[in-house]
């Protein structure tokens, strides 16, 4: 007699054969199943070990005593050095004046700029290009603002490199009119948005406050920044850099300032000259534009430059921007606009113009005034910057190279 068995049922018996066969397999080897889980926890961990050896192996090495130093001259707590300076009665008031400024500046300069710069997606918001700033003096911040994940930073000025003092060895009353005199110095560039190369040419030729690295330490340390390294610099004929040599007995024009973000993996570098970029020092010293132009691909900045390039003088500097910027972004004291050929530019114009400051009234670009009337982009900027703020205008142009592949 058979027995007749549908499909459903052996379906079932093929499920339960399976079920019953992996039943005796846990069984027969209980602790396979064990040391699956503790093989995988173990790869796990060693991954985690790996990972966080190579976290520590990337991580720069931070300069603890040029980061001291500029942590005092910035108002701000020093880790290990430079401790004594803290406890002076003076250094409270020195502080609060410092923050008090630098919350101004960050509300009513740094913030907007990021903002304005992420909401009309400016290439030079997260572009890692080597920023040319001619004639900024001491002028990181704006430069850091703006651009602010640059690889390199080249800031050119006529202004001293200078050098630090030794604290160890001045005495109280020295190192509080050391202080009251940086905080004069950035006046202007904290309230105005630039420094006016008259004053700097005193303030930043004392005996104590004796040129730019004491500001752009300042603004370094001020913007988050954690300093790897000060060393003095110059270059050879072909643009190469190399190492100072004290033997020369000239004063060094040149500076190389490695510093890092907080979390001590993304490396950058300023690099100031103090550098007469005019043509008759251009012609037979063609060294800082070799070195520039060695550096890799490049936007440039240009604000309160005086209108310098308007002229037949700076007529060199002029064209090296041209030919190798592959943005720029400028108010008008920079680069005539007709220099912006649309053949080869494309030009966004931000802002209101009207006229310039009456020191420079004959430097008026009209046909720069019928472009920004007529861009899609006129109107209010959300900060201050350049010298028509007197009369409360600002305005921009961002000049991207046609062609180029990144922008």
């Amino acid at each position: 007699m058979f027995c007749r068995i549908n499909l459903f049922e052996i379906k079932f018996l093929c499920i339960i054969l399976i079920f019953l066969s992996w039943c005796a397999l846990s069984c027969e080897n209980p602790s396979k199943a064990k040391n699956s889980d503790n093989a995988a926890n173990d790869s796990a961990k060693v991954r985690k070990d790996t990972l966080k050896k190579i976290k520590h192996e990337i991580l720069v090495t931070i300069d603890t005593l040029k980061d001291d130093m500029a942590c005092i001259i910035s108002a701000m707590p020093a880790r290990k050095y430079y401790k004594k300076i803290e406890k002076e009665k003076f250094w409270p008031q020195y502080q609060k004046i410092v923050n008090e400024d630098w919350n101004m500046v960050s509300h009513y300069k740094v913030k907007p700029i990021k903002k304005w710069t992420d909401s009309l997606q400016l290439s030079i918001s997260k572009d890692t290009n080597t920023l040319f700033y001619p004639f900024a003096g001491a002028d990181f911040l704006y430069a850091n603002s703006f651009f602010p994940y640059a690889k390199n930073y080249i800031l050119v000025g006529l202004e001293p490199v200078g050098k630090f003092q030794n604290f160890d060895t001045m005495s109280s009353a020295n190192i509080q009119r050391y202080f009251t005199k940086i905080e004069n110095s950035l006046f202007y560039s904290n309230k105005v948005g630039f420094f006016r190369t008259r004053s700097m040419s005193y303030e930043l030729n004392q005996i104590d406050l004796n040129g730019t690295i004491h500001l752009l330490t300042f603004y370094i340390k001020r913007c988050g920044y954690r300093m790897l390294g000060i060393n003095y610099i110059s270059l050879d004929t072909l643009g190469k850099v190399k190492e100072y040599d004290k033997k020369e007995n000239i004063r060094p024009y040149a500076i190389k300032i490695d510093f890092c973000d907080s979390a001590r993996i993304r490396r950058q570098s300023l690099y100031y000259f103090s550098y007469n970029i005019a043509d008759q020092n251009l012609k037979n010293h063609k060294s800082l534009l070799l070195f520039a132009k060695n550096i890799g691909r490049q936007n440039t900045f240009l604000k309160a430059a005086s209108y310098l390039m308007h002229g037949s003088g700076f007529s060199i500097i002029r064209q090296y921007i041209l030919d190798n910027s592959e943005v720029v972004l400028q108010d008008d004291s920079g680069i005539p606009y007709k220099n912006f050929d649309a053949s080869n530019w494309d030009n966004k114009l931000f802002g209101h113009y009207s006229k310039t400051i009456k020191l420079f009234s004959n430097k008026y670009q009209t046909d720069l005034k019928e472009a920004i009337d007529k861009s899609p982009h006129k109107g209010k900027i959300p900060f201050r910057i350049g010298y028509n703020i007197h009369h409360n205008e600002v305005n921009l142009l961002y000049a991207k190279k046609k062609h180029t592949d990144t922008l």
